[in-house]
């Protein structure tokens, strides 16, 4: 009787066997892994009389809406009236072990006062003193957290836990907290993962927190000594710095960051834990945007929660988004498109930084073609000629368009550009100014550059040929009035 009634309502069961009947209010319950200044309530559901190995359980009827629903066809127990006064309890053959849980659970408001409350300090609270049955024990983290006997020594666990998944967000440059980022080649990107550490989920114990980020090819991993792990107990004022090695191990491998934070180690049977519940963990970590980085859009990675190395909790994400633009380089008056042209580009109107590029390679340019353009990157191409941002490591090169007159820029980040053209198709005038692009929310800003033959053409907002056609006409006046003046004095 007492194996059946245990594996069909116990949660979690520690029994301890005796050859003899137990004295009244002998018993105890011992919760581990409590919750810090939350409540556990136990209360007594059934009487237990043991003898030996022999064990029945009562219930005296003291709350009538509570024996009412034992009674009920649809109860999971049986009852019988007893010489004393009371009914002894029998579980049916036919309930399931979830019918019998859901109805303790939903009957827990006809239990009466709890006969104990403990208060959580995030370690282990016994309850001496109890009268040996059956009993129910909430928590005033609003989840139930176990049914069981008291006989000796009963040990149960807070086992309601549940690992939430991590949040991870990234920024270039000083951190803020976005899961989103705009980009360029070679820039540094910083991540950041928090979550909060428990000590079981569910029955199981967790031994370690196993984090996995595998980054896409536009990314490249920053090194292990840049992964830093830092937790903060529940009462803590401040973060502790883990060491690497010692209270955690990381690796880098390809294109994956590897991070295991060891939580608990169990001797005998008995768990350690090296955190109390709900200290929460921060791992920073760094990746580079790399060359790969060059497709308008986005290059997203996702970081995996595990613990005990294998078992999902969940995951999230964050993406890096990168720019390109796109210029066509045409005649003033008929639009048509111009090759020759060579730019450079900056980062300020007047003076300011060159933004080194390169030429990308055909192959990635135009991964679906069947041949190549053996004439790709110079004035003769009859595709696109496609830059990127240069790396720190690379040297830049000078930009010209092609037969089609346009060139495209790619892996850059959200901000405004300066074209300059330092050289003209043949038979049209440079532009004495740049020309400003700036990169736009879908991802590729497209700019007309117009050159015109003959007359210098002046970039957006220089003073053009204007002023000098004025200028001579005023001299051309002046002469003219001069002329008249000087004819009239020799004629008087």
């Amino acid at each position: 009787m007492k194996k059946i009634f245990a594996l069909a309502i116990a949660l979690v069961m520690v029994l301890g066997m005796s050859t003899s009947v137990f004295a009244a209010s002998d018993g105890s319950i011992t919760i581990q892994n409590t919750v810090k200044d939350k409540e556990y309530n136990i209360y007594k559901v059934f009487d237990a009389t043991y003898s030996g190995t022999n064990v029945a359980y009562t219930y005296d009827g003291s709350n009538a809406t509570f024996l009412a629903a034992l009674q009920a066809e649809n109860s999971p127990f049986t009852t019988t009236a007893n010489t004393a006064g009371s009914y002894n309890v029998v579980i049916k053959e036919s309930a399931t072990d979830a019918a019998i849980l859901e109805f303790i659970k939903g009957q827990a408001a006809n239990f009466g006062s709890a006969v104990k409350t403990l208060t959580g300090d995030g370690k282990t609270q016994t309850a001496k003193g109890l009268g040996y049955g059956y009993y129910y024990i909430t928590t005033t983290t609003g989840t139930n957290v176990t049914i069981d006997s008291a006989l000796k020594d009963v040990t149960v666990i807070d086992k309601n836990e549940v690992i939430p998944p991590p949040d991870k967000t990234e920024s270039t440059g000083t951190y803020t907290d976005v899961s989103a980022a705009t980009a360029k080649v070679g820039d540094t990107v910083n991540y950041k993962v928090t979550g909060t550490i428990t000590r079981y989920v569910g029955k199981t114990l967790v031994t370690n927190l196993y984090f996995s980020d595998t980054m896409t090819s536009g990314l490249t991993p920053g090194a292990v000594t840049d992964i830093v792990v830092k937790v903060k107990g529940p009462n803590a004022e401040a973060q502790t710095t883990l060491t690497s090695g010692t209270d955690y191990t990381a690796a880098v491998s390809g294109q994956t960051i590897t991070i295991t934070l060891p939580t608990a180690t169990v001797a005998d049977g008995v768990p350690t834990f090296k955190f109390e519940t709900g200290t929460t963990y921060e791992i920073t970590y760094k990746a580079i945007v790399n060359a790969n980085s060059i497709v308008p859009g986005k290059d997203s990675n996702t970081v995996t929660l595990y613990y005990n190395n294998n078992q999902k909790v969940g995951e999230d994400s964050t993406t890096i988004e990168n720019y390109q633009i796109t210029l066509t380089k045409q005649d003033a008056t008929s639009k048509a498109k111009l090759a020759e042209a060579e730019f450079k580009l900056y980062d300020a109107q007047t003076g300011g930084n060159e933004v080194s590029v390169v030429l990308v390679p055909f192959a990635t340019a135009y991964p679906d073609a069947e041949t190549a353009d053996a004439d790709y990157g110079t004035a003769k191409s009859t595709v696109n000629n496609v830059y990127r941002k240069a790396t720190s490591e690379e040297t830049g090169v000078t930009m010209v368009t092609g037969t089609t007159g346009i060139i495209e820029i790619r892996g850059l980040n959200n901000g405004s550009y300066y074209f300059e053209e330092t050289k003209a198709p043949t038979s049209y005038n440079a532009l004495t100014g740049r020309t400003e692009a700036t990169t736009i929310t879908d991802a590729n800003a497209t700019i007309s550059v117009d050159n015109a033959s003959g007359a210098e053409l002046p970039s957006t907002g220089g003073i053009g040929t204007t002023i000098f056609y004025i200028i001579g006409a005023i001299l051309v006046i002046g002469a003219g009035v001069v002329l008249v003046a000087r004819r009239r004095m020799r004629v008087q």
